[in-house]
């Protein structure tokens, strides 16, 4: 009998999912059959045995085979029925098949079972992560991290809630729903699995589906998923989503889009093809300014997927505390709405503990983020959480179910309803209002505000970029650690681009290095003043004393607790 998890959808319908314990034993079916392949036949390298093992699934689908020769012509048979919407094989089946002819009958027991265990789960992206992991991977280049469907359930529940339901994609101009970065499409399946439970037919689904990838494997291992189920979507490989002219085609043409980019800091290098896809400015302010200028993909992928989105339309996008932390991601974030003339709604940030993804071989701290772009008004407060488990933990290189759960089931709940009472998460307030998008410190923001006023109810942060030519421009250089500007260098100063507009009274604070701590008041001095995009400028409200704000910015406790969520300079994504 199947054991199953139950997550409760906001419109009732119970969705069912393989539990802990069933994708447990699948995995351990799947790692014994590697071993078994690689002692007793040639199928090498690895990505031939996923080759056997999927097409494989395939036939299992529908077929019981009983020994070789049975196996090939029915996968003939389902290649055939398949009208030409099939995968693109790597290897010819019959070939292998013949490879391993004497252990066929082992291999298909091993099928069978893995086949039944994940009946209704991604069955393919769970072979394909089991495989990729630890000694079966032997550096054949096929390394991935892939998102648990712990995670993947409650994320694609979350970004739906934030739309309103299905009903986005009913819309006359027939928006699309998918992953540009798709891996074995983990996410496009669970959009799909959800949006059928709630009443949207297969035919239309398999239409608004859409997967891109630049791993052939990993993209046919998506299109089986939804062959096994019936459906023949639009899956497609690519060199590059962040620059594909395909890509480009789609703008402003997905309602909904859900992924895990690939992330690790300095990684991806500037490019002419880059720029013209995301633009100079929105490069420039995250650090991409010429050859020589490298970033992290997760942030450029980031802003790519929002360019894809619909009026609207949502994105559920999975990304590294030291992207999401830094302060040069929440200013590019107004950026982006000044250069692209739009909006956008930042709707819920969760933590995810090291755990999530062990068993693709990294404990970096990450977090998910849902954000809407031109919603129909902004009047959603920001709901943050800090998940502690998520329904299973590492021994080894296997999975091993928690026996504590899986604390996003509840956070997706909660958000799906308010009145619900708060456990791991909380709604805290406008998304503009905060100054950091790091979890932990909201929440105990929230935690702490009995003991005195937030920053943000004594002074507001002005984003705008300086129109004409400045009398005074302060670069970060100009202010000393006592919080004195030198007027003379300000003055003589002449940025090549534009700068942010302060006025005096304005105080700004350094992002740049918060291990070097620069607080500042623009002074009362007539003419046009603008500063270096790494301040922060606050505006003080009315009635509340510059001066002694400034002041109290220069407390060796406050600087401490922003200097605390920094990251070693050595440290990487």
């Amino acid at each position: 009998m199947l054991k199953t998890g139950q997550l409760r959808l906001s419109d009732g319908v119970p969705l069912m999912f393989p539990a802990g314990e069933a994708l447990h034993d699948a995995e351990v079916t799947i790692l014994e059959l590697a071993d078994y392949v690689y002692a007793h036949t040639p199928l090498k390298p690895m990505s031939k045995a996923i080759f056997l093992i999927s097409r494989c699934l395939l036939v299992a689908k529908d077929h019981s085979a009983r020994n070789a020769d049975d196996l090939v012509a029915l996968y003939a048979n389902s290649r055939e029925a398949l009208n030409g919407n099939g995968p693109s094989d790597d290897f010819d089946f019959p070939s292998v098949v013949a490879e391993c002819r004497a252990h066929i009958g082992t291999i298909l027991q091993a099928v069978e079972r893995v086949s039944k265990l994940t009946k209704g789960a991604d069955s393919l992206g769970l072979l394909f992560n089991t495989l990729l992991r630890g000694k079966c991977e032997s550096g054949e280049g096929l390394g991935t991290f892939l998102t648990p469907e712990e995670v993947v359930i409650p994320m694609v529940d979350m970004l739906l809630t934030t739309v309103g339901g299905p009903d986005i994609l009913r819309s006359s101009k027939r928006p699309l729903y998918g992953d540009i970065c798709g891996g074995t499409g983990r996410f496009v399946w669970a959009i799909t699995l959800i949006l059928h439970e709630r009443g949207l037919r297969k035919d239309m689904l398999e239409g608004r589906a859409r997967l891109f990838d630049q791993s052939a494997l990993a993209v046919d291992m998506g299109r089986l998923n939804f062959i096994l189920s019936g459906m023949k979507p639009t899956f497609q490989r690519v060199d590059d989503s962040l620059i594909d002219p395909g890509l480009d085609k789609l703008r402003g043409r997905f309602a909904l889009l859900a992924t895990n980019p690939p992330f690790g800091s300095a990684k991806y290098r500037w490019s002419r093809e880059l720029e013209r896809s995301l633009g100079r400015p929105l490069l420039a302010a995250i650090g991409l300014r010429g050859p020589d200028d490298r970033q992290d993909p997760s942030e450029l992928f980031f802003f790519r997927n929002l360019d894809l989105l619909a009026p609207g339309g949502a994105l559920a996008i999975v990304l590294p505390d030291g992207v999401l932390h830094s302060s040069s991601f929440r200013a590019a974030l107004e950026l982006y709405e000044e250069e692209r003339k739009t909006k956008l709604e930042v709707r819920a940030i969760v933590s995810l503990p090291a755990v999530t993804f062990s068993l693709g071989g990294t404990v970096a701290k990450t977090s998910f983020v849902v954000v809407r772009k031109d919603p129909p008004s902004e009047a959603h407060k920001l709901y943050v959480g800090a998940a502690r488990h998520v329904g299973f933990r590492k021994r080894g290189n296997q999975r091993i179910p928690d026996p504590a759960g899986n604390d996003l089931s509840s956070i997706a709940l909660q958000y799906r309803d308010e009145d619900v009472e708060p456990c791991l998460a909380q709604f805290i307030g406008r998304w503009r209002e905060f100054f950091t998008f790091n979890s932990a410190t909201l929440l105990h923001g929230q935690r702490e505000a009995a003991f005195g006023p937030k920053l943000s109810e004594l002074a507001v942060s002005v984003r705008t970029r300086c129109k004409s030519e400045p009398t005074f421009h302060i670069s970060i250089l100009d202010v000393d650690e006592t919080g004195l500007i030198n007027v003379t260098c300000a003055l003589e100063n002449r940025p090549v681009s534009s700068g942010l507009a302060c006025e005096p009274g304005d105080i700004l604070l350094s992002c740049l290095n918060p291990k070097i701590w620069r607080v500042t008041v623009v002074p009362s001095i007539q003419g046009i003043w603008s500063c270096s995009p790494e301040f922060l400028v606050l505006r003080p409200k009315t009635g509340v004393d510059t001066w002694g704000l400034a002041l109290s910015l220069h407390r060796p406790s406050f600087a401490q607790s922003v200097q605390s969520l920094a990251l070693p300079s050595h440290q990487t994504s």
